[in-house]
């Protein structure tokens, strides 16, 4: 599909950025699936949303007609020639709804969220993205797979053998939220488990953490990848190398191990076609819509999930060979959506072969 639309006019893009990466990350997404029917100019905004001029607020001004100069103004001092045009807007995080909705309005362009749009009308929106069920209620709703900006079929995936253990295991580990809370014996059983792999199998994993990730675990990573003979391939320290993608990590890894927490880490292995265990402490808790996005991609056998307390090599190993990785491309399944539903921007696109959604 990208091959046939480089004769195309270039879109001019604006992706609103509240710099969280688990976030931006998801706009980025949009952005590349657009990307495979018309050529995009983007033009990235880093806002920061005013605490005293909350989501829900904006959301009032915005819903009685309030200028959008005034809600870029009040919400994020943002003057409305910080961008100078846009043929269409894209933003993910409830912090970039109320500047997601001045920018479309200001400029008169289609405009695309990832999220609830939550205190927003959905008229306010041509596309709302969404991986609930809940939230997926109205005719310009879509439902898919969080997205990512890499392109499934650039990561060639090392092979999992049926008889021999993975090479290199990728570990994506969060940290603690309000219903998730990882123990001392959590982070040490995952250490440890990392450790008897290696000893047993040759397995070696590459590891990044997060900003949520306890200090005391990721300290104990930092030695363990120094040991000499490591069970650590390579370590990702985001405390040091700060946030990035995970590229590499995936491109070197033949499956993935994400700690439950991090609903985008887990979208994105699975997007990204690796075979994927969601690995959960003991104090976890999802509400009730993450658990039925959670239940979809196990439901299709995409995921699996285990407690940490529970790793052991033989286990994680069954697990990983049961599981039968996405066939689609998402970035392609998600221009057909804007195909379809965007006739204005890409009526003379054609769709990629098998290319199919319902939405």
């Amino acid at each position: 599909m990208q091959s046939e639309c480089r004769s195309v006019k270039p879109l001019k893009g604006l992706l609103i950025s509240d710099g969280r990466p688990g976030n931006y990350h998801l706009a980025e997404g949009l952005v590349a699936a657009i990307e495979r029917l018309r050529p995009v100019e983007v033009t990235r905004l880093d806002i920061s949303q005013h605490t005293w001029t909350p989501t829900r607020f904006l959301a009032f001004l915005s819903n009685r007609g309030v200028r959008p100069n005034t809600i870029l103004r009040l919400g994020y001092e943002l003057s409305p020639d910080a961008v100078k045009n846009a043929d269409f807007v894209a933003s993910a995080g409830g912090d970039t709804l109320g500047a997601n909705v001045a920018f479309s309005r200001l400029f008169g362009a289609p405009n695309y969220f990832y999220g609830s749009g939550k205190h927003f009308n959905a008229a306010d929106f041509n596309l709302v993205f969404t991986s609930h069920t809940a939230v997926a209620t109205g005719p310009r709703h879509v439902r898919t797979i969080k997205p990512s900006p890499i392109d499934p079929d650039s990561m060639v995936l090392p092979g999992l053998s049926p008889s021999q253990p993975p090479a290199v295991i990728g570990v994506l580990i969060g940290g603690n939220t309000s219903t998730i809370k990882f123990s001392e014996f959590d982070l040490a059983r995952l250490v440890t488990f990392m450790r008897d792999m290696h000893a047993a199998t040759g397995t070696t994993f590459y590891v990044s953490n997060s900003r949520r990730t306890p200090h005391k675990l990721s300290d104990a990573l930092v030695r363990l990848a120094e040991e000499e003979h490591s069970a650590i391939h390579k370590f990702i320290d985001v405390r040091v190398a700060g946030n990035g993608t995970l590229r590499d990590l995936y491109a070197n890894s033949s499956a993935i191990l994400c700690t439950a927490d991090s609903s985008s880490m887990v979208s994105e292995s699975v997007w990204l076609r690796r075979p994927t265990i969601a690995i959960t402490p003991n104090k976890f808790s999802l509400d009730e819509s993450e658990l039925e996005y959670r239940s979809f991609l196990e439901g299709n056998g995409w995921l699996r999930t285990m407690p940490i307390a529970d790793l052991a090599p033989d286990v994680v190993l069954s697990k990983l060979r049961s599981i039968t990785p996405i066939v689609e491309n998402g970035l392609d399944l998600l221009a057909e959506v804007f195909r379809q539903r965007q006739p204005e921007l890409f009526a003379h696109v054609t769709p990629a072969k098998g290319a199919s959604v319902s939405t």
